[in-house]
């Protein structure tokens, strides 16, 4: 009977381990997620996507002048002085830069010194030689008469030829000299560079003091008027021809500037589908090489705009803040095109109708609930 009932509590504390276990006697709770405190942003202005009918193109080009140097020199020494800063316009032949020259002076006194030597000792040895000649002229008459015998003339003839062959080695080293100093002399002009042509300093990497290092630019040198290198679609290849006048913005400038197309290339790029033009730009004030621009060429059609000051940089990309169906912001990076005003073209990462920010920006953020 005591087993029994042994077994009958061991096999119901069993069940209820096996029932625990199995989690029947926990209470049920509903799992929530738990989702973070979305940050709200008041203080904003809201605007639309539109859709513009524009009568334009816009072509993105760069910014060259007419002429570039870099001033360099070909040898080395410590720079004395720097006759202009960035931004100075000279003419050609101003002296832009000096650079010590005591070695090439040293040499060139030393190669002087040489050179007097070497021509007191020519003067010397063609005195030498005018006497031994007449000396064997006279000898080769007597040697006719019988007066001298053969061997009296053989050294009289050596001692000729010896003086001859000793003032022609004279000449020559002279000659060697002169080439010399000359060569050295050639240098004096790389201590003093000047401007090869008319035109403007855009940047000046020297300072007195500094070590000129042979073939290293110090100064980049451009040449006015600036024009505008741009390709363009093979479509207005037979519209655009030098003598066209366009318009032209460029970075850094907020007004457009009217340019005249000089140059245009003979065929088109097969694999681009583009030809090259070059515009020659009527202001050229504030403009330096490398800038980007953008030509415009008159063709109508539709284009999506937004407001300037909508526009969020940040590096080298440009970002809208699109307001989603939810309330929420969503960053969002665009492509952009032409300006118009304070409109800027919007090539690609928005659509027609989209809401987006136009004004306080800078309190904006990405995924933040907007009221």
């Amino acid at each position: 009977m005591k087993n029994h009932l042994k077994y009958i509590i061991f096999l119901g504390i069993l069940i209820l381990v096996l029932l625990w276990i199995a989690g029947f006697f926990s209470s049920k709770m509903e799992s929530k997620e738990v989702k973070p405190k979305t940050q709200k942003v008041t203080g904003l202005r809201f605007g639309t996507v539109e859709k513009r009918e524009v009568v334009e193109n816009a072509y993105t080009g760069e910014v060259i002048p007419e002429d570039k140097a870099e001033i360099a020199t070909k040898v080395s020494g410590r720079v004395t002085a720097v006759k202009v800063k960035e931004g100075d316009c000279v003419k050609a032949g101003a002296l832009l830069i000096s650079i010590e020259g005591t070695e090439i002076s040293s040499q060139i006194e030393a190669l002087s010194h040489q050179m007097k030597q070497a021509e007191a000792n020519y003067l010397s040895l063609k005195a030498n030689y005018e006497a031994n000649l007449k000396t064997f002229e006279r000898y080769n008459k007597l040697l006719k008469e019988g007066a001298v015998t053969p061997q009296e003339y053989d050294e009289v003839k050596a001692r000729y030829e010896a003086s001859k062959e000793a003032l022609e080695a004279a000449k020559a080293g002279i000659s060697a000299v002169k080439a010399q100093k000359n060569a050295i002399s050639s240098q004096l002009q790389y201590l003093y560079l000047r401007a090869p042509f008319t035109g403007c300093v855009i940047e000046k990497r020297v300072n007195p003091g500094d070590l000129a290092i042979p073939g290293e630019p110090m100064l980049i040198f451009e040449k006015p008027p600036y024009q505008i290198r741009a390709e363009i679609p093979a479509k207005f290849f037979n519209e655009i021809n030098p003598g066209k006048s366009l318009f032209a913005s460029v970075e850094g400038l907020s007004e457009r500037i009217q340019g005249e197309v000089i140059e245009k290339s003979s065929g088109l790029n097969s694999q681009t589908q583009t030809f090259t033009i070059k515009l020659r730009l009527k202001q050229t004030q504030g403009l330096k090489s490398g800038l980007i621009a953008k030509v415009y060429i008159p063709e109508k059609r539709e284009a999506l705009y937004v407001p300037e000051k909508a526009l969020l940089k940040r590096y080298d990309l440009t970002g809208i803040f699109v307001v989603k169906p939810d309330k929420t912001l969503e960053l969002r990076y665009v492509k952009t095109g032409a300006k118009w005003n304070d409109q800027i073209e919007i090539l690609s990462g928005l659509k027609e109708g989209e809401t987006i920010v136009i004004e306080g920006i800078e309190r904006a953020c990405d995924h933040c609930l907007v009221e």
